[in-house]
Parts: structure tokens; C-alpha cells; sequence
């Protein structure tokens, strides 16, 4: 079954006095995360670490596919499959899979067994939401910011939206800051995750304000295509 089935049916009119817009799904949004079965993307990884012992830093290639999808009453669930490989002279492993979801109003991702809203429709900078509202954890704000200068060189800044999921500056405690960024036609271009706790006590084993515990987390889209 081919992706894009939410795209041909979904459209909404607009009236205005005697003026009538349409709004289908590229006004809306639903290009920053195309769906199709067979389609994959390849990112280089940088995943580093940090330990009270300093900090271990490991980089890899991921590969997403979406494989297959299941078909319930009012939805469709696609299978992402997650390869990984030290470099590409090496072989595949399978690592995990994942699952993804598009509604008229939003875009899920369910990471191991945790859903997340990913975006939400339409694709406005400055839209909020929560993105946890689907599973148990506390409440997170995500929100869209436009882009200054374009994350991909191929495409301009304006086909492309940052999604900001926390933003707590460095402060005495750590630091916070998670962004992803979509591009229409494409997907998920880049991930920028940075965490970092810190020493706030003078008897936990180091100085006050080392850094004791977090990660960093680059991905960075390197190839997409189709494999049917």
C-alpha cells in the first residue's frame, strides 16, 4: 500500500464574504513529513556521553525505512524500520522499529513503545503544543520557529521548520536544549539534542558545576530515496 493516503482526501474550504480559498495538504503542512512505504533516509550520528569520568563519544549511520503499514478503522500506522552500521563499508544491523502516525491535526512518532507529537497542522512558526499529550510524562511545549539560513543546502530556509522541544539555557543546574528540523518533500533533516547535568553540591565527588552526567546528540540527513 502506498503512503500519502491522508493527502488525497483532506481538503477544506474556506469562505469569505464571496471569496472561497482552498487549503489542502501542502498549505497545511503534511509535505514536512512525507509517508511512503519503501521510502528511507540515511543520517550520519554523533552520540557523545558524559560521564563523571569524562565523556565517551560514538558515531554511526542510521537508516529509516518505512516498510509496511497496518490498517485500523479511522488510521493508518506505518512501520519505520531502524538500521544502523559503523560506516558505510559495513553491513546493516537491525536496531529497533518504530511507528508512525499522521491525523488531520498531527504527525506521531512512538519511540520504543513512547508516543510523541512530532507536528501539528498547520505548520505555523510560533504554533505550540504538547508534545507528550499522547503518553504518561509531564507535559513538554514544542513549538515551530522559522529558520534564518537553511540546514540543508538544496533547499531554501522557507521550506524548512525548526521544531524546538526544550530550551532551557545553561544555568547552575545544566543545560536543556532539543530542536529537530523538517523539510517539505523530505522529512526529519536534522537532530540537535544537548543535555548536561551539573554538580551542585560540594559533597557529590567533584567541583561545583562539572558537568556529571548527560548527552549530545547530532543527526544529520546524509541520502533519501526509495527502495521499491
Amino acid at each position: 500500500m502506498k503512503g500519502g493516503v491522508f493527502l488525497l482526501p483532506f481538503v477544506l474550504l474556506l469562505s469569505s464574504c464571496n471569496e472561497t480559498k482552498e487549503i489542502g495538504p501542502s498549505a497545511l503542512g503534511y509535505d514536512y513529513y512525507p509517508i511512503e512505504i519503501g521510502q528511507y533516509r540515511v543520517y550520519n550520528v554523533e552520540e557523545i556521553k558524559y560521564l563523571i569520568s569524562g565523556f565517551d563519544t560514538t558515531a554511526f549511520q542510521l537508516k529509516e525505512t518505512i516498510f509496511d503499514s497496518i490498517q485500523s478503522t479511522d488510521q493508518i500506522t506505518y512501520l519505520l524500520r531502524r538500521d544502523i552500521r559503523t560506516n558505510e563499508t559495513q553491513p546493516w544491523e537491525s536496531d529497533s522499529v518504530w511507528t508512525v502516525a499522521r491525523t488531520n491535526n498531527y504527525l506521531a512518532i512512538t519511540e520504543n513503545n513512547i508516543p510523541f507529537i512530532k507536528l501539528t497542522f498547520p505548520v505555523n512558526a510560533g504554533r505550540k503544543w504538547d508534545g507528550n499529550s499522547l503518553n504518561s510524562r509531564s507535559a513538554t511545549t514544542y513549538y515551530y520557529q522559522s529558520l534564518e539560513f537553511s540546514a540543508i543546502d538544496s533547499l531554501a530556509a522557507q521550506d524548512q521548520i525548526r521544531v524546538v522541544i526544550e530550551d532551557i539555557e545553561e544555568n547552575v543546574t545544566g543545560i536543556n536544549l532539543k530542536s529537530e528540523i523538517y523539510a517539505r518533500g523530505v522529512g526529519l533533516v536534522e537532530k540537535d539534542y544537548l543535555t548536561q547535568k551539573k554538580c551542585t553540591f560540594s559533597d557529590c565527588g567533584t567541583d561545583l558545576g562539572e558537568v556529571i552526567a548527560g548527552r549530545s546528540l547530532k543527526q544529520t540527513l546524509i541520502e533519501i530515496g526509495n527502495e521499491e
